[in-house]
């Protein structure tokens, strides 16, 4: 028994010497953005978007989980049809989900590097999520609703698919799709026709929160992106890191008491991907080996 119990013991702690790295992504997205939120005005705004954005990945102790997190600030503004008016609209949103991975690039029972596994890796699983906005009509910005808040609290499901390149460069380039929604969730929004003042002050919150799902909440993010290696660059080859670039397409759309709102965006992206091993002196390159091409 006491000879089974250490061999046991044994196998874990070989398990947990294999490295789980963080890999976090830095990026910058500029674009075209469109918004109207009927609690202010019936009119649509053109205008441009720009958001900063950060993710952080890491493989949980079991190599098949893997802990995802995003967070990002979006800024828009625009203009209507007969550029009589603008409108400014910000997000700042987080999400944290836990991922199931399906890839070969380990072996099952070694943990080992495998040279011939498929470059293909697959990320599919839940994630919670809030996201506080506002929306603000300069036309009526001396009236008494010049602005509209926005808080959603959602449950959804978020996943990715990533195709490794085995590039001449010390680096692989890697593409990856990405997408992620909400399911269900709770989302404020004040009774059409109230002002905020009796929305907060008056006690008629009564019809504010409401539950939020497919048929009234739509929010939905696509990212495709490539990942080129930095180690033609000579400064950056000291550098366990590679740059991003990609497209993203944001919408998000809620009707709620007669209140009907919508953000969405169309973006380039531009970002930098590095990893590191924490609490450890390591300097060994972690992106070149492929059981962390993704994540």
């Amino acid at each position: 028994m006491a000879l089974a119990f250490l061999a046991v013991s044994v196998s874990g702690m070989a398990q947990e010497e294999l490295p789980r790295p963080v890999t976090n992504v830095l990026s910058l997205r500029v674009g075209q953005g469109r918004m109207r939120d009927t609690y202010l005005a019936p009119l649509l705004y053109t205008g441009s978007s720009i958001a900063l954005e950060g993710q952080r990945w890491r493989m949980l102790r079991n190599h098949s989980w893997t802990g995802w997190q995003q967070a990002d600030i979006l800024f828009l503004t625009g203009e209507d049809h007969g550029r009589d008016s603008e409108a400014w609209a910000g997000r700042l949103r987080y999400r944290y989900g836990v991922l199931r991975r399906w890839s070969d690039c380990l072996d099952r029972n070694t943990q080992e590097v495998r040279t011939d596994g498929s470059p293909w890796s697959f990320y599919l699983g839940p994630y919670a999520g809030i996201d506080l906005g506002f929306d603000y009509n300069l036309k009526i910005a001396s009236s008494n609703n010049p602005a509209a808040a926005r808080v959603t609290t959602n449950l959804g499901a978020a996943g990715a698919v990533s195709y490794r390149f085995q590039a001449p460069a010390a680096q692989g380039m890697r593409v990856m799709l990405q997408a992620h929604g909400p399911l269900l969730g709770m989302g404020f929004c004040p009774e059409y026709g109230a002002s905020y003042y009796e929305t907060f002050y008056l006690d008629s919150s009564d019809n504010t929160f409401h539950f939020t799902s497919l048929h009234n909440q739509q929010d939905l993010d696509v990212q495709l992106s490539v990942d080129f290696p930095m180690a033609v660059i000579p400064w950056f080859r000291r550098f366990d890191s590679v740059i991003r670039l990609g497209g993203l397409y944001h919408i998000e759309t809620m009707d709620i008491n007669h209140i009907t709102t919508r953000y969405s965006s169309l973006e380039f992206v531009i970002g930098w991907v590095y990893q590191y091993l924490p609490f450890s002196r390591r300097k060994a390159s972690l992106l070149k080996r492929s059981p962390y091409d993704a994540y």
